[in-house]
């Protein structure tokens, strides 16, 4: 590689360190408090024996299944697996309302199928547009589900139908894209610190 090109890359890459940081910083001073008031309405519903439902499309909806993997699962330490469903990875469902309804109802239909009162709706679009988010929060608002909204600067249309909006203070894909993981991880410490932090003190 030309060493002029190989220092115009390194400059494109640092640039690129240089917009997320930027970026989550201005996350970490805008929207801690909403974070925190996300966990503590999971944390409620969890108690409650209610669930989390987790939507969105493309890289969200990959968001989503990541999240909902660290609360079934683990995230970084051992507990109990917790109640969280993604509605983004039954390809027979997705595509048979698709094929057969509209593709905005893909999520609504199964929040109807499967959500109750008390439950939380977690939707996540980078746009706070996409159609078949927000019909699924707007349908969760008045069914009696808490719900939380992920957007980007733009915010869109999910404000109306959230109980709590998590803004990523960028208007490009990648960078709300990178907030949005983030806040996911640091959701997850929240919720077991405040579910299960004495199993890590009896260790």
């Amino acid at each position: 590689m030309e060493l002029i090109l190989r220092e115009r890359y390194r400059m494109m890459a640092e640039q690129g360190f240089r917009e997320s940081i930027e970026v989550k910083e201005a996350l970490r001073r805008e929207e801690t408090g909403t974070i925190l008031d996300m966990a503590e309405m999971i944390v409620q519903a969890f108690r409650g024996n209610h669930r989390l439902f987790l939507f969105g499309n493309g890289g969200s909806a990959a968001d989503a299944q990541h999240l909902a993997a660290e609360f079934v699962n683990r995230f970084q330490m051992d507990r109990p697996p917790l109640p969280a469903i993604a509605l983004t990875v039954d390809s027979s469902v997705l595509t048979s309302i698709g094929n057969d309804f509209h593709f905005e109802d893909i999520f609504i239909k199964q929040l109807r199928a499967l959500a109750q009162a008390g439950d939380v709706a977690l939707g996540i679009s980078t746009s706070g547009k996409s159609p078949n988010v927000v019909k699924a929060l707007r349908w969760s608002c008045e069914h009696g589900l808490r719900t939380v909204g992920w957007v980007g600067a733009a915010g869109g249309e999910m404000d109306a139908y959230c109980d709590i909006l998590l803004r990523a203070p960028s208007r490009v894909t990648a960078r709300v894209q990178e907030c949005h993981i983030t806040v996911g991880h640091i959701l997850c410490a929240l919720v077991d610190e405040m579910l299960f932090g004495n199993l890590e003190q009896n260790e």
